[in-house]
């Protein structure tokens, strides 16, 4: 044998082997570019989770403050402060209540308050300090206590500053706990993160003494953490041994959103497959490892897009959640100045001004319930779980109801051209009240102030028809569909808003058989059109001279 033929198969045997080591190298390298951009997807969806609840609290902390401002007589046994706290006491089924304390932090009077705790001195970990803060702050967050004075459950609480009469001295606080229950909607909610009962990967939140305020596991709830030193845990992603830690902080509360796995199960949906395709390529002829090297490829490219797609998502979740968190405090401010209104004012009021007073209290209440409702919706409509309960509704009496509560200010301008006698039709009173709410709403948003807004209904051959007129900037012919999609705020982009309204509006419509769309007349006015099937049989009615309502 020939030095050459020699050769041949020790140079092709050296190629085939070169190949081999060329294809690990480049799989190991995609592998580690893969890990990364997994990690980096964990860390933008921790990143956003903490945001989120962050947002949630701060909203919510803005509601509470103004139970600091009640008239509290606090004294022991205050027969007017039980009756305060009486009307927060909504919940039968609570597991844990309120109570409030006077300057010397003596408990004066509660709602489920435990038996001895009436008298007693409020001493739970944390509230030295939140004294010292709560005269600027106003609302504190006070830490986990492995049982409260209300409950004999582990919780946290809510502490809010009643205000002495002097700036920066407190006359005593109201004191609001929270039951650590895994059956609680804000567990059930964590709980949800978890993918597999079987995997080493858990979701927590944990307060500043390193406690679990919720958890994805199935215990350790109310406990401490005592697998983790939270205090030395960096923010962002760190490994601790052979376990990936990712964490990020909710500084409202000083709460930590703490995700922990074992690496190796992390890694092993991107890595595992990875390791065996390499072997498989050394094994066999270089030109299926060239396919699947191109399949790696292909992966690696899927893997970067959905890394900039959660990146987006993270994005718009997060100026979502900005938008209806300023959005929720307009309502919210509008039933707490109201109904404080009512209070301070009560014995000068006359009936007409009180009910006014509540009515207006109300509308303000069903614009937060139908903001609330929008997001809520929008999950339940695409999962299918949207509940109708149709019954025999008056089309004209709805409208009339939903304009009484558009007036909401004194420049608010609405024409009403309706039929004289009802206009009867098969469907669910809520929902009709949530489409002409948003109809309405955009109207407003979108028209220049102190202009009218034309509604007119019409009955004819067993249909009725819904016509909402604004003298708005109009739409583009190219937008005109596109703001019944999800997120799409206001006709130019510009408007606030969940931009959720006229998309659930459409879908409502569609289950009741009907068609809602716009028509635009650019710079001069905008229409939205709602036909609707009435009851065979009902009769409609001439319609009326306009009849403008105004505030």
């Amino acid at each position: 044998m020939s030095l050459r033929d020699r050769l041949i198969p020790i140079v092709a045997a050296l190629a085939v082997l070169g190949a081999g080591v060329v294809v690990i190298l480049m799989l190991n390298s995609a592998s580690n570019d893969g890990i990364k951009a997994l990690e980096n997807a964990k860390l933008a969806q921790v990143r956003t989770t903490a945001r989120s609840f962050n947002a949630r609290v701060e909203s919510s902390l803005g509601s509470f403050a103004g139970l600091g401002a009640q008239p509290w007589e606090l004294t022991p046994d205050s027969a007017a402060d039980r009756a305060i706290l009486d009307t927060f006491a909504l919940d039968p089924d609570a597991r844990s209540g309120s109570f409030l304390l006077d300057a010397n932090d003596t408990i004066t009077t509660g709602v489920l308050l435990r038996d001895g705790a009436q008298g007693s001195v409020y001493d739970a970990p944390g509230w030295a300090e939140a004294k010292e803060v709560l005269a600027a702050q106003t609302v504190v967050v006070l830490p986990v206590t492995n049982d409260g004075f209300t409950t004999d459950l582990p919780s946290y609480a809510f502490a809010i500053a009643v205000l002495g009469e002097k700036p920066g001295t407190l006359r005593g606080a109201f004191i609001f706990e929270v039951a650590l229950t895994e059956d609680s909607a804000f567990n059930q909610e964590i709980r949800a993160l978890a993918v597999d009962e079987d995997s080493s990967a858990v979701w927590r939140f944990i307060d500043s003494n390193g406690f679990v305020v919720a958890t994805s596991a199935a215990s350790g709830l109310g406990e401490e953490a005592e697998d983790l030193q939270v205090s030395d845990i960096k923010d962002g992603l760190s490994q601790s041994g052979d376990r990936l830690i990712v964490k990020a902080d909710v500084p409202i509360v000083g709460w930590r959103v703490v995700f922990t796995q074992e690496r190796d199960e992390f890694t092993a949906p991107l890595a595992g497959p990875l390791r065996v395709a390499g072997l498989v390529l050394v094994l066999v002829m270089l030109g299926v490892g060239l396919v699947l090297v191109a399949i790696l490829v292909r992966r690696l490219r899927q893997a970067r897009e959905e890394e900039r797609r959660l990146r987006e998502l993270a994005r718009s979740q997060e100026e979502f959640i900005s938008v209806v968190s300023h959005e929720l405090r307009t309502p919210v401010a509008g039933v707490l100045g109201f109904l404080q209104t009512t209070l301070d004012h009560w014995e000068l009021m006359s009936e007409e001004e009180r009910l006014t007073a509540v009515r207006r209290a109300f509308v303000n209440a069903r614009r937060l319930q139908a903001m609330t409702r929008d997001v809520l919706d929008t999950e339940s409509i695409e999962s299918g779980q949207f509940g109708y309960t149709m019954t025999e509704v008056d089309l004209a009496a709805e409208v009339r109801t939903a304009a009484e509560g558009f007036l909401s200010g004194p420049d608010e301008q609405l024409r009403l051209d309706l039929p004289e006698g009802p206009v009867t039709m098969q469907g669910d009173p809520d929902r009709l009240q949530q489409v002409l709410a948003n109809l309405l709403d955009n109207a407003r948003k979108n028209a220049p102030p102190q202009t009218p807004i034309q509604v007119r209904l019409e009955s004819s051959a067993g249909q009725a028809r819904l016509v909402v007129e604004d003298q708005g900037g109009g739409i583009d012919a190219d937008q005109v569909e596109r703001i019944f999609e999800k997120f799409v705020r206001g006709r130019d982009g510009n408007v606030t808003g969940t931009g959720l309204g006229l998309y659930i509006t459409r879908r409502i419509v569609e289950q009741h058989h009907g068609r809602l769309w716009a028509e635009s007349t650019p710079g001069e006015l905008t229409r939205f059109v709602v036909e609707l099937p009435t009851v065979s049989g009902a009769t409609p009615a001439d319609t009326s001279a306009d009849r403008p309502m105004a505030r």
